[in-house]
């Protein structure tokens, strides 16, 4: 539990200071500084929990120095999927013996989702309300029956084709 309100505080951070950059600097932080910095911390949670296939490193400088060259956009989605990640393995960890297939059930589940939605949007769909927002989708899975999570697949790419 302890490791869930850590990962949702470094997301919340690590969004504040992509989004609103103007706000970060006008506070005295660097963007970067706290994008790096998160991505330390996440690291080091991550191989204290011993998420297999985790592939993010600690290397402070590393983390800085790409931040710098992306968009602030291309950051949030880079944390996006970090934090997707980390709940994954967060969730594997639980000891839940169902863990693993979920976590895999779950993120496919948002990258259908992201697929359908900018599906969507690419087609203008008339009062479209989902949205491309992978970790949150992810997020949701993991609180559903897989059967809620199918209903509500089958019901988007029904509402898709009817545009």
């Amino acid at each position: 539990m302890a490791y869930r309100r850590e990962a949702l505080a470094f997301g919340a951070v690590l969004a504040a200071a992509v989004f609103a950059p103007g706000l970060a600097e006008a506070q005295g932080r660097d963007r970067c500084h706290d994008y790096a910095t998160g991505m330390v911390a996440q690291d080091q949670r991550a191989r204290g929990l011993r998420c297999p296939g985790w592939t993010s490193h600690s290397n402070y400088d590393n983390h800085y120095g790409w931040c710098q060259k992306q968009t602030p956009q291309r950051v949030q989605q880079a944390i996006a999927n970090w934090q997707s990640r980390f709940q994954s393995c967060e969730f594997a960890a639980s000891g839940s013996p169902a863990a693993k297939a979920d976590a895999q059930r779950c993120i496919a589940y948002g990258d259908e989702m992201v697929r359908i939605d900018q599906a969507a949007r690419g087609q203008a769909c008339q009062g479209w309300t989902s949205h491309a927002n992978r970790n949150i989708h992810i997020q949701w899975c993991q609180m559903q029956t897989p059967e809620r999570v199918e209903t509500a697949l089958t019901n988007w790419r029904r509402r898709l084709r009817a545009c």
